[in-house]
């Protein structure tokens, strides 16, 4: 077993650009502007980009500064908009890249219109209404003052008008409706206010786009749809998982009946078994819950196999008694599919007690990325 094969995740890039297919078809008229914050929640930020600039998506969403400049560093040249924070310290190397920025407060736009004049570039900037997720934002009643705020800071170009939904339902919850009516009346505000800037107006995210909030916006930022999932209260629709998280088993032993596993013996084997240590744990994002649940499973050869013992920082345990020739290499699936098998980030966050946008999140480093892409493969082929 080789430490590039302790544990890996697979990311199915095919899947990825069906998922952007559907969501696109879902917004109509609405431009589609998928958001990569978080490591694309645990899938690779760069290789998504890649694929969004080869679709020419219009504008990709990140979380902050940092997250913009390592996608231009990589080579991408899709407009970016950072839908956080922003270091002043980055302030000219976002200028330079021409990377967007959210802005939250008549504070900040003072402070980065100085910044502007001082670089004597103009910065582009999305101006955020708090409508009700009461995290980041102006609220309503301050759009006078920050109209007149963007007025006296030329540098500044109001490029987009955002909010953002506080409920997972969409549609569904009627605080997303009064959020959206919130919202529209805001920006009719702030053209009313500034007549000349030509900006666009974005709130809708992958609930809002899959319950049918109504109207959508300009624009909507979509993230955990782009990768097949959807908060768990909602139908997930065609969109197909794009990562699954594998290992194998790196030692397996048989014990006999009374045999304590794993930290403080909450797991005692009632009959004789066969254990197989895998080399993944809470180091990797594996939850530390899956070792408490007593119902949490994975899957060798086709088969599901039950978490025995507490889940350690490197490894766990698996009972593997029923999986016959089960053996050293044997892959093993945490999160995808497996012959007729399949378990889910949904199914692990449920298990963990947790949202499945943490589960893939959470993926350390050290486990690596594998993307598989049947278009390079076949253009590959091509040119043999």
């Amino acid at each position: 077993m080789s430490l590039s094969d302790r544990a890996w995740a697979e990311i199915d890039l095919d899947a990825l650009r069906q998922n952007l297919l559907i969501c696109q078809n879902v917004a109509g008229k609405s431009a589609l502007w998928p958001v990569l914050k978080a490591n694309a929640y645990g899938h690779g930020a760069i290789e998504c980009a890649r694929i969004y600039q080869g679709l020419k998506v219009p504008l990709i969403g990140v979380g902050d500064s940092s997250e913009a400049l390592q996608l231009r560093h990589a080579g991408i040249q899709t407009r970016l908009l950072i839908l956080g924070t922003a270091i002043d310290s980055e302030i000219a190397a976002i200028q330079e890249y021409d990377i967007e920025i959210g802005v939250h407060s008549e504070v900040r736009i003072q402070e980065l219109g100085v910044i502007a004049k001082e670089y004597n570039k103009k910065l582009g900037v999305h101006l955020k209404i708090d409508t009700g997720m009461g995290r980041l934002g102006i609220r309503p009643e301050a759009i006078s003052r920050i109209t007149e705020a963007l007025r006296n800071n030329p540098m500044l170009e109001l490029l987009g008008v955002m909010s953002h939904f506080a409920s997972s339902a969409g549609s569904n919850d009627s605080f997303t409706e009064e959020q959206n009516m919130l919202f529209l009346q805001a920006v009719d505000q702030i053209r009313c206010a500034l007549p000349d800037a030509k900006f666009t107006c974005h709130i809708a995210n992958s609930a809002a786009l899959f319950t049918n909030v109504t109207p959508l916006g300009d624009a909507v930022r979509t993230g955990i749809a782009m990768f097949g999932m959807l908060p768990a209260n909602l139908a997930q629709h065609k969109l197909q998982p794009v990562l699954s998280l594998r290992t194998q088993i790196a030692f397996f032993k048989d014990v006999p009946a009374n045999t304590p596993v794993g930290y403080d013996s909450t797991w005692v084997s009632h009959t004789a078994c066969r254990i197989a240590t895998i080399p993944i744990g809470y180091n990797d994002g594996v939850p530390f819950r899956l070792g408490l649940s007593g119902r949490s499973q994975v899957l060798v050869r086709g088969k599901r196999c039950p978490i025995i013992g507490r889940i350690s920082m490197d490894y766990c345990t698996i009972d593997i008694s029923h999986v016959k020739d089960a053996g050293i290499g044997d892959r093993v699936t945490i999160i995808g599919s497996d012959g007729d098998e399949r378990i889910t980030a949904q199914d692990i966050a449920d298990q963990a007690d947790t949202i499945a946008y943490e589960i893939c999140c959470r993926i350390g480093s050290r486990v690596s990325r594998r993307y598989v892409d049947s278009n390079v493969t076949q253009k590959a082929l091509a040119h043999a």
